[in-house]
């Protein structure tokens, strides 16, 4: 499995998309909720602010990305050769520049620059 980042529009609580009614389930008797059923009240109609900023600054860094004729490739850890997941640096024709670790894919994401 791998996961491949196209176009990233920024996310507003205004665009977000809605959630659909949850049914509620019943035990048997109809008197009692599955213990993992949560009420649709309890869910937010948009993410938290904080997700949604996280969600604009990782757009961003791949538009920057991209901009650059860079995007990065996920590799799955069923996958990749060692067990492990993989990401790599990739220029805009598919071809493998480097393959960079988890822990500066997620530097990449809030922002700090790809050596």
């Amino acid at each position: 499995m791998s996961l491949d980042v196209a176009r990233i529009e920024p996310i507003t609580p205004g665009t977000a998309p809605e959630r659909a009614p949850r049914d509620s389930r019943t035990a048997s008797s109809g008197a009692t909720r599955d213990a993992a059923d949560v009420s649709s009240t309890e869910i937010p109609s948009s993410p938290p602010a904080d997700v949604l900023d996280a969600v604009d600054a990782a757009a961003r860094t791949a538009r920057e990305l991209r901009a650059q004729g860079r995007e990065l490739h996920f590799v799955a850890a069923s996958e990749s050769d060692d067990g492990r997941t993989r990401i790599e640096v990739r220029d805009l024709d598919g071809n493998v520049l480097r393959t960079i670790p988890p822990s500066q894919a997620l530097d990449v994401a809030t922002g700090h620059p790809l050596d």
